[in-house]
């Protein structure tokens, strides 16, 4: 490819320069309305993309919607016209003005495909230009290049920030797009809806109808003809273009010519591949840039620039094989389960530098060629009919479908015309009266308190609405409640609506309570360390934050008398504490008799978690660190299970704020990560031993009469310098207190040669029984029938 086209360096310097422009019509949007029938559609290619499908969506079902489609140039405006949609040029006054005037706003590249001065406060529906598979916006270096000091980079950084927030809507094809896009722009899950890709739905047709394909093959070779003879003065030479078509399509490289730009000795070797094959080879450059590709054109060598038409995925189905490195063509293509070779010449230099989101052999079920004469084999493997090979690279295809289209029996424009319509409904349509409203650890699991009181009030008021937040699509919710992602409308509309709401952490995003509503607090574990206003060298900010926090709050629900003297103290709370017991932990204390736990609960839980029966499992459940930024595996849980032997798996559960930083144990036999599964439960059934540090977890365990260890090497730093404890914790533990993993080593050890019998867990049971009674005098297995008899007695519930 050329240098010409975008760069994102000179776009940067442009978005710099017009800091003014941007603050004068931000001022200006305030006083401005919008007209709800007015539709600004954009694309950085021109009149295509998934907004052109969505467009003619709004056409034809909204003939009274008002369509302008904002153009760069005379040959846009008029292809705007042929469809129907009123032409406006992007930039100047009519742009800004139509743009800060329409109710809402389509691109599918950036803010610039509409003006970008008047998008502020509009609705704005992202609908970008394909799956990601190189790394995109804040998540690539390039794309915020640009010289100058440290503050221009931050200010910079600052304003891509901010306009990903603008957008209403980012519209992905599946739910491996949507975590994409959420880490790219950095905006809240909710943000991002797996709707299907517009742009697809035409490949979705022809997936189905072999006649759309047929029709887009004859599309195809009518402009392949044209090119022909236009290059052939009239047509004079031969224009048969019968044969196999192989479409290759290289990805944008931000003005770096393409690297597989064939000299003459790897020209000659495509002609004779072709010419045995009996193909031909279409030439696709990315629209944002202009290949170099003249010298190889001529025989069965053609090329289908933008020039010509500005959007090739409506036409793939013509095309009996891609041949590309990081397109999302690729993505698009497979939608067809057609052969795909994957050729990437640059593959480190361009995954250095852009980046990739996954190493590209995992994308490619591990085949990727790197040079023409690879490309060429690879070719002659798949593209025959009968070829053994072909097999492989159909199955591949579908593979790569199944992961990034989850809809592909295509409708993607009308479910995003809904989505977008629906950006104007009211709480009220959105959330029924006497909605129920969970939330653990801000979203990311569903577990503890709330899922236990989930469960109560599921049985006992079936006909409640209750919805679940949620930050991700793969979380699954208790049978008949709706999940919602964190940041979505109607997240934040079932926070407005809701008559009741169970959390078990802050509530965030400037949340106010309103009179209609209870919001009961069940915090997630008893306090060993310091929270709130009882750690150390609390700023003022924060003072203020905490207390402001806790007014949102109606009720909290605590374990036992230490928690709610700690309540008290460390929110201020100044409301109604309920002292029942913790609902999470009924399930644990049904399964124990007397001091023992039930062997079948013991055998379910390690069902549940993928463990074979004869197997010791040792539990290590280390608790997060205030300035750390990696897992927390002080006892080196690869080693530790080298150490144990094959007779005991390592079961590694970290703390939900360290899940971002990786998994324990990753492709180790023996060490199993358990951080994400959804009900720690499960792991303290499953224990025949649980290691941890400060967690509070070991409040939990006691019910379970789990045994206990405490893998402290970092005690004296731990309790004087990072939290401090509640209590006194070395005179209380109900069990030994180690420094070295050879400790803990001899602790499993003697679990395995003596159970509980063990002589050091028999050594602690006078601590062990204190501790319960301290601690856990309240979970007898009712504390969630108690917890919701309260909401009852209190009006929350009826």
């Amino acid at each position: 490819m050329s240098s010409g086209g975008f760069g994102f360096a000179r776009g940067n310097l442009e978005k710099m320069l017009a800091i003014p422009k941007y603050a004068s019509s931000l001022l200006l949007s305030w006083f401005i309305p919008r007209i709800a029938s007015l539709w600004v559609f954009g694309s950085g290619i021109g009149v295509g993309e998934g907004a052109l499908a969505l467009a003619r969506e709004l056409r034809r079902t909204d003939p009274t919607a008002r369509i302008v489609w904002l153009v760069a140039d005379d040959t846009e405006a008029a292809l705007a016209e042929v469809e129907g949609f009123h032409p406006v040029p992007r930039r100047g006054r009519r742009g800004f003005w139509a743009t800060l005037r329409a109710g809402r706003i389509v691109v599918t590249h950036g803010l610039g495909d509409a003006n970008r001065f008047g998008v502020f406060g509009g609705r704005i529906i992202q609908l970008w230009h394909g799956a990601p598979l190189k790394r995109l916006h804040l998540d690539s270096p390039v794309t915020t290049r640009i010289g100058g000091p440290a503050p221009v980079r931050i200010l910079l950084r600052r304003m891509y920030e901010a306009g990903a927030k603008q957008v209403a809507i980012y519209v992905a094809g599946s739910i491996e797009s949507a975590e994409r896009l959420r880490s790219a722009f950095r905006v809240d899950p909710g943000r991002v809806q797996v709707l299907g890709d517009p742009r697809d739905d035409a490949l979705a047709e022809q997936r189905r109808n072999p006649a759309a394909a047929a029709d887009a093959r004859a599309r195809v070779l009518a402009l392949l003809r044209d090119a022909h003879a236009e290059n052939n003065a009239g047509g004079a030479a031969d224009a048969d273009l019968s044969g196999r078509l192989v479409l290759y399509a290289p990805t944008w490289r931000d003005g770096e010519p393409d690297p597989a730009i064939p000299d003459e000795s790897e020209l000659a070797a495509i002609r004779q591949a072709l010419e045995r094959l009996g193909a031909r080879l279409v030439i696709r450059s990315h629209p944002l840039g202009a290949g170099a590709y003249a010298d190889a054109l001529g025989g069965r060598i053609h090329e289908l620039g933008a020039d010509r038409v500005r959007d090739i995925t409506p036409l793939l189905g013509a095309f009996d094989a891609v041949i590309t490195d990081y397109s999302s063509i690729a993505i698009d293509f497979s939608l067809l389960s057609r052969p795909i070779v994957w050729f990437a010449p640059d593959l480190e230099a361009y995954a250095a530098t852009r980046g990739l989101y996954e190493p590209l052999e995992v994308t490619s079920s591990g085949r990727v060629e790197r040079s023409w004469s690879e490309a060429l084999e690879r070719l002659a493997e798949v593209l025959p009919e009968n070829a053994p090979a072909r097999r492989g690279a159909v199955a591949a295809s579908r593979a790569l479908a199944e992961r990034f289209h989850a809809h592909p029996e295509g409708g993607a424009a009308a479910r995003v015309l809904a989505a977008a319509l629906r950006l104007s409904a009211s709480d009220a349509e959105r959330i029924p009266d006497g909605a129920v409203f969970f939330e653990s650890f801000y979203g990311r699991q569903v577990t503890c308190n709330p899922l236990a009181l989930d469960r109560e009030i599921a049985i006992r008021f079936p006909e409640a609405p209750r919805y679940w937040s949620v930050t991700s699509e793969r979380q699954a919710v208790p049978a008949g409640a709706t999940p919602l992602l964190v940041g979505s409308a109607d997240w934040f509309a079932a926070r407005r609506r809701s008559r009741l709401l169970v959390v078990n952490d802050w509530l965030r995003f400037r949340f106010r309570r309103g009179r209609h509503q209870t919001v009961l607090q069940t915090w997630h574990g008893t306090m060993l360390k310091h929270l709130a206003l009882g750690r150390p060298n609390v700023s003022l900010r924060t003072r203020i934050a905490i207390r402001r926090e806790s007014r949102r709050w109606s009720m909290m629900l605590s374990q036992n008398p230490h928690s709610t003297e700690q309540f008290r103290e460390s929110y201020a709370f100044r409301g109604e504490i309920l002292e029942s017991g913790y609902p999470r932990d009924d399930r644990l204390a049904a399964s124990v008799a007397g001091v023992a736990r039930i062997p079948m609960a013991v055998d379910r839980a390690r069902r549940e978690l993928g463990i074979d029966a004869g197997v010791r499992v040792l539990v290590y459940a280390p608790t997060w660190r205030d300035s750390g930024s990696a897992l927390v595996d002080e006892l080196d849980v690869r080693a530790l299970a080298d150490d144990l032997g094959a007779g005991w798996i390592v079961a590694a559960r970290g703390h939900t704020r360290t899940h971002g930083f990786g998994r324990y144990g990753v492709e180790h036999p023996r060490v199993l990560d358990v951080s994400r599964h959804p009900d720690v439960n499960d792991v303290l059934l499953a224990a025949d031993l649980l290691v941890t540090d400060y967690s509070s977890l070991m409040f939990d365990a006691a019910v379970a009469r789990v045994p206990m260890a405490f893998f402290v090497p970092d005690l004296a730093s731990y309790r004087d310098r990072e939290r401090g404890f509640t209590f006194d914790f070395e005179a209380q533990a109900p069990g030994p207190l180690l420094t070295r993993r050879d400790e803990v080593i001899d602790c499993a050890r003697e679990i395995e040669a003596e159970g509980p019998d063990a002589d050091w867990v028999r050594g602690v049971d006078e601590r062990y029984e204190n501790w319960c009674a301290t601690f856990v005098p309240h979970d007898d297995g009712e504390a969630a029938a108690r917890v919701v008899d309260a909401l009852v007695q209190r009006g929350a519930l009826d």
